[in-house]
């Protein structure tokens, strides 16, 4: 079904003149969907193919989104048609036969605000080739550099860039490659709006408006403009261009006047390696330093949190190691306890009559049996010295004796050793009276 508004060219009429779009074009092409294919497959892949599905939901926003900005250019631009502006009408047509673009864009004019530009878009597989007014009042002694503009524009259409930037915005992203190619893509187009100019003067004029203004441009010293293309590799020029998606003016300039033989001075090698790690944002070294920013903003937050977890991991893992030293030393003495009771019927006074001694491990400061409660509480030395590590005795209904581990003090739970629990608050009575309880259970006995 033939689209509303895409009026095609008529038989014989389209006859494509011979342009060569910049050489590194499509290989740099080639590169980048090679990437962005692979890339698509591994997240296909990867999500199950739900990557399509999450695809499918961007494109209907992004679409709602753009449908304001093409009603805005369709009710507020003026549409050229044959009765509209024939005399631009007539150079659309000219251009569309000379750039083998088959099907009629839908052109309008509209005022640019004092912007020198035009523009192409695609929405809902329409073409829309959009003419600033500025640009045609500012070229009105030379009306034939119209024909550049628009000539550029229809080049975006026939090299299908409009149509293959979605798809290729992995690629996009990646540092040099992805500027490459759009400068790449803007030397292209330039050879289409060569293509359709009346001749190279009036090409060169058209971007001598974009450079000296839309009066100024008359007096433009051509030679003298193309001759700055000298400075361009330099350190600051040589990255600020390999990281924006166009080439300075004097260059393109330059490629119009003298076609392929130009040849522009290496960029400073040291601009490479700097624009190698900044990505491609579509706003050149600004928009990478805004991004870079903004990671740093997130990073570095980020970054701290993860070592100071990093650090109370470690710490914990190193407390909970001496801990549960501390607590074998204790465990040891509990034993002991316990075994004499087993054969005597009665707690012992202390535990040097056990035969018990203290580890000589560094970490155990004492280890101290209370004959009140029958604790074996074990004392730390730095940097532990405010926990201890109680071992409180309970008997069954057998008067077999066990010992549940608690420890006092300011310590992390995953620092804790197996089997011990963490004192809540050390004048807990509920603890001190079944410990009181106990002890006068072993007192008795004795």
């Amino acid at each position: 079904m033939e689209e509303q508004g895409a009026v095609p060219l008529q038989g014989n009429a389209i006859q494509r003149a011979n342009i060569k779009p910049y050489a590194n074009e499509q290989r740099l092409f080639i590169i980048m969907a090679l990437i962005s294919g692979l890339c698509w497959l591994g997240l296909t892949i990867a999500t199950l193919g739900i990557i399509w599905i999450i695809m499918l939901v961007l494109y209907l926003i992004g679409l709602f989104g753009f449908s304001y900005f093409i009603s805005y250019v369709r009710g507020n631009g003026v549409r050229v048609t044959a009765e509209q502006f024939p005399d631009l009408h007539d150079r659309f047509v000219a251009c569309c036969q000379i750039t083998g673009v088959s099907k009629l864009p839908e052109f309008y004019l509209m005022t640019g605000n004092g912007a020198l530009n035009a523009f192409a878009t695609r929405f809902l597989r329409r073409y829309y080739v959009v003419l600033l007014s500025d640009i045609v009042d500012a070229l009105q002694d030379d009306p034939e550099a119209l024909n550049f503009y628009i000539g550029h524009e229809l080049g975006h259409i026939a090299q299908k860039h409009l149509v293959h930037h979605w798809w290729l915005v992995f690629a996009t992203w990646i540092p040099l490659l992805g500027t490459a190619y759009s400068r790449a893509r803007e030397y292209s187009c330039d050879q289409y709006g060569l293509a359709c100019s009346s001749n190279k003067q009036s090409a060169v004029h058209a971007l001598a408006v974009l450079a000296a203004g839309s009066t100024r441009w008359k007096t433009l010293n051509t030679q003298a403009y193309i001759a700055q293309t000298k400075d361009t590799d330099g350190f600051w020029m040589a990255v600020n261009e390999l990281t924006a998606d166009y080439p300075w003016l004097c260059k393109r300039v330059a490629r119009i006047e003298k076609g392929e033989e130009t040849v522009f001075p290496r960029r400073n090698i040291f601009a490479w390696l700097i624009s190698a790690t900044i990505p491609n944002t579509g706003f050149g070294l600004i928009g990478a330093m805004v991004v870079y920013l903004y990671l740093l903003l997130i990073l570095v937050p980020i970054s701290i949190s993860a070592y100071s977890t990093y650090q109370t991991k470690a710490l914990n893992a190193k407390t909970r190691v001496e801990l549960s030293q501390a607590y074998a030393a204790g465990h040891t003495a509990a034993n002991l306890v316990g075994q004499f009771y087993a054969e005597n019927e009665y707690a012992p006074a202390d535990l040097e009559a056990l035969g018990f001694k203290k580890p000589a491990n560094g970490i155990v400061k004492d280890v101290e049996l209370d004959s009140e409660s029958v604790e074996v509480t074990v004392t730390l030395n730095a940097p532990h010295q405010d926990k201890k590590i109680i071992l409180s005795p309970s008997a069954n209904e057998n008067g077999q004796i066990s010992w549940s581990c608690l420890v006092a003090g300011k310590v992390n739970a995953d620092a804790l050793p197996d089997h011990c629990e963490l004192i809540p608050d050390e004048n807990d009575t509920e603890h001190t009276e079944d410990s009181t309880l106990l002890g006068k259970l072993f007192r008795k006995l004795k």
